[in-house]
């Protein structure tokens, strides 16, 4: 090789180094979960809050799952919007108590205003979990979820889901793009607060920050702002990971994903920075290292060893396997950088059929 081709060599490696170098740090999240002092008695009061809006995929399953805990002291109340929600003969025959929404909020979404209406006419528990109606969980669910708030410094206590694929190529691809969330909330540098399946203290939300939930379209985001503002942490319980039963097509992964990601870079720029560097660099490793290949510079194909690791990496921690995950793994960051230039471009959302409009922080 030339002088050149050596120059592009070494600037290759120190991007690919740096590429395993994220891969590999991911791995600290359990030695810091496990270093947490936590009271293994510790049982409060605890309601379970789940927004619901219409019928989601299997959705007797989903609530049946979150009733059959292995915890005595907790309660469910569902919020709807109102009576006639396809999801209220479901919920009375499963003898889920449900409300409807009736607070009124500056700005929010419809589930920012189910959780207020909750909090505002139940407010005698010790702490509150917020569930999607998507989820399905295991019977320690709650348990693994509300345990970590024994500890004094913790504000928020979340996870984030499994996406089983119910359906084709695209569900499939849901699954392989959900590991994304995962590896960020394995790092503290890059946890976020999931608001389908997050728990908290009731002293969190105190009149400040129920004024700042109340001006939030996303509830996750402004429970991160609040836990942060007031100095506490965020703990990841893997443990508590539930699953999303998913049968996306390509229209309704790109529609959830492009959404998933404005709120993401809309309640932080860093998101945004970080995943255009991220992705641009596996992107450019991948095309350059067959490019060279083709022309007959076969060495630059080691730097390949990133995506192939953690390619592999991907499928072995996933419990449904496909055959052509290396595939997914090479379309997945054209789509994270698709889903970050629309989600920066984006100025509102639409979201179980209402419209709410992006505004930064």
């Amino acid at each position: 090789m030339g002088p050149a081709l050596w120059i592009l060599f070494a600037f290759n490696f120190l991007l690919a180094a740096g590429m395993m170098a994220t891969y590999v740090s991911r791995r600290g999240y359990m030695k810091d979960n496990a270093e947490l002092p936590l009271d293994q008695k510790y049982s409060p009061n605890v309601l379970v809050i789940m927004p619901v809006k219409g019928i989601d995929y299997e959705l007797e399953k989903n609530l049946l799952s979150i009733k059959a805990q292995d915890y005595k002291k907790y309660d469910i109340i569902a919020v709807v919007d109102d009576m006639s929600d396809p999801s209220v003969e479901i919920l009375n025959g499963l003898s889920i108590r449900t409300i409807v929404s009736s607070e009124g909020c500056k700005n929010c979404s419809g589930k920012v205003r189910a959780i207020i209406s909750a909090l505002s006419m139940f407010d005698r528990y010790d702490c509150y979990v917020v569930a999607d109606s998507d989820i399905r969980v295991n019977r320690d669910w709650l348990y693994k979820l509300v345990m970590p708030l024994s500890l004094p410094t913790v504000g928020v206590v979340t996870t984030f889901p499994l996406f089983v694929p119910e359906a084709g190529f695209w569900s499939k691809v849901k699954m392989y793009w959900g590991l994304v969330g995962q590896s960020m909330m394995e790092s503290r540098l890059t946890r976020f607060v999931w608001g389908g399946s997050m728990a908290f203290r009731k002293d969190l939300l105190d009149k400040e920050g129920l004024s700042l939930l109340s001006e939030s379209i996303s509830d996750d985001v402004a429970i991160m702002r609040i836990s942060k503002k007031k100095g506490l942490t965020i703990v990841y319980a893997p443990e508590a990971k539930p699953e999303i039963h998913s049968t996306d097509n390509f229209l309704q992964f790109m529609e959830w994903s492009n959404r998933q990601t404005a709120l993401s870079v809309n309640s932080s720029i860093n998101v945004f920075i970080f995943g255009m560097l991220y992705f641009t660099v596996g992107i450019y490793l991948i095309l350059s290292s067959i490019v060279l290949l083709t022309i007959g510079h076969a060495i630059f194909t080691v730097f390949l060893i990133p995506f192939l690791y953690n390619s592999v990496n991907s499928w072995r921690r996933l419990q449904f396997r496909v055959y052509y995950f290396l595939l997914i793994s090479f379309i997945l960051p054209f789509v994270y950088l698709y889903n970050l230039m629309i989600g920066k471009s984006k100025k509102s959302i639409n979201w179980r059929g209402n419209r709410y409009r992006l505004t930064s922080p």
